[in-house]
């Protein structure tokens, strides 16, 4: 292999074969294509894009660079949900459990947040003693028992991504298309489900803030995933504001497991609610459990509001060694205490919400990292009450600040504040989901 005339090719704007592009991604992660050669070629790829079929090459070299789980094994059919990350998402917490009751065996591969979003691992540690890294075999061991589970991604699966990722981070390639599909669709196939559905979040929360863009985003997955075998359907969302009412680590766990309890789902926030029935539909309609989507959906409700979803989450969260109190209102998780409210200034209708600007203060009180390598303070977060469109009078409660560190609280309360935009006219309500694909 000339590794500079792969990179050569991509520059003129050449297609790439599959021998080509694993050549390249093997020698990567021997050690024997160097960094500067591999951002090089990265950098080609961002200006010059890829095909479907290089898309699918370069997914396939990433995804055999380590070890895939196999669930052929596994006593029900296999689905999970990937979010493209967003504020207060705390869908796979409940999405898990339910999607289990239903009739699915859910093996989830999670991660941490960076920047303005929140992690389902970063979630998972604000519960006493819960093992978030797990052999394979113990990993599906739970699932097969369980239903679900839910674990970080380790060194084994995929690991051309995790240093290819690293070095786009770092040559501001992040935002390209064909690397983005490669990336999430390498760690999903890894980890073996047959029916995978896409959460793509767009707005001012989210990383794609452009439909047009994430549609471009979605083909490519879907084509990938179908390209491997796999169900694939995608849920476009809406990320201009957050999802649910809590944004933080504790708080959203707490959240999210108390939709699940008996009455819950009537209690919860509709936002939340919603989409984590729609997507937990998409799973059982994409793995044939039923005929179609509105079938789907009543399943869903059943296994909802009879309990079984509920004792899934308890049964899945103690066989990962997490100790939860379901006896208590927060599960005997830890929160910080009350620190401040913020207030509504005027009169006036809550017009628009700079939901990054939310995700950011939630990191003024060291709940969200700047860096990989930043410690979190699980504990803090934030109540965000009203939705867009919502009728606010001067004064009235938009958002509690929790915290232990008061000049924390008030730079978090502050940069809250200025993320808001009132009308004085009557603003309209944002729809939740946007499309679908597949």
């Amino acid at each position: 292999m000339n590794v500079l005339e792969i990179i050569e090719s991509k520059k003129r704007g050449r297609e790439l074969d599959e021998a080509q592009l694993a050549a390249l991604v093997d020698g990567f992660t021997a050690g024997t294509v160097p960094e500067y050669q591999m951002a090089a070629f990265l950098m080609a790829v961002w200006f010059r894009g890829m095909t479907a079929a290089e898309t699918a090459a370069l997914t396939g070299a990433m995804l055999r660079s380590g070890e895939e789980l196999d669930t052929s094994g596994l006593p029900s059919p296999s689905a999970d949900k990937h979010s493209t990350g967003g504020v207060g998402d705390k869908v796979s917490l409940l999405l898990a459990p339910l999607a289990a009751a239903c009739g699915l065996c859910v093996p989830m591969l999670s991660g941490r947040g960076l920047g303005h979003t929140g992690g389902t691992l970063d979630k998972l540690e604000a519960i006493p003693g819960y093992r978030i890294h797990l052999d394979n075999r113990g990993f599906l061991k739970i699932v097969a028992e369980q239903g679900c589970a839910i674990v970080g991604q380790s060194g084994s699966i995929a690991p051309a991504d995790g240093r290819i990722y690293a070095l786009r981070d770092v040559t501001a390639t992040v935002d390209c298309v064909p690397l983005i599909t490669a990336s999430i669709m390498s760690k999903k196939l890894a980890a073996g489900p047959r029916t995978i559905v896409i959460d793509l979040k767009t707005g001012s929360g989210a990383f794609m803030t452009d439909l047009d863009r994430a549609r471009e985003l979605a083909t490519a997955l879907v084509a990938v995933g179908r390209s491997y075998g796999r169900t694939m359907a995608v849920v476009f969302s809406d990320m201009d504001q957050p999802l649910g009412r809590m944004i933080g680590h504790a708080v959203e766990t707490i959240e999210a497991f108390a939709a699940l309890r008996p009455g819950g789902r009537e209690r919860a926030p509709a936002d939340l609610v919603e989409l984590t029935g729609e997507l937990t539909a998409e799973m059982v309609r994409g793995a044939g459990l039923v005929p179609d989507l509105a079938a789907a959906r009543v399943r869903v409700r059943a296994a909802w509001d009879d309990g079984s979803a509920y004792a899934r989450l308890l049964a899945w969260v103690a066989a990962q060694d997490g100790r939860l109190d379901p006896d208590r209102e927060d599960f005997s998780l830890v929160t910080a205490p009350l620190a401040t409210e913020i207030t509504a200034p005027r009169d006036g209708w809550l017009a628009a919400v700079d939901c990054r600007a939310l995700g950011l203060a939630l990191a003024d009180m060291k709940g969200a990292r700047r860096k990989v390598d930043d410690p979190l303070d699980l504990s803090c977060g934030l109540e965000f009450l009203p939705r867009v469109g919502d009728r606010l009078a001067k004064g009235d409660v938009i958002a509690r600040v929790f915290c232990s560190r008061k000049d924390e609280a008030e730079a978090a309360a502050k940069r809250a504040l200025a993320a808001l935009a009132f009308s004085a006219e009557e603003a309209p309500a944002r729809p939740l989901i946007l499309e679908r694909l597949g």
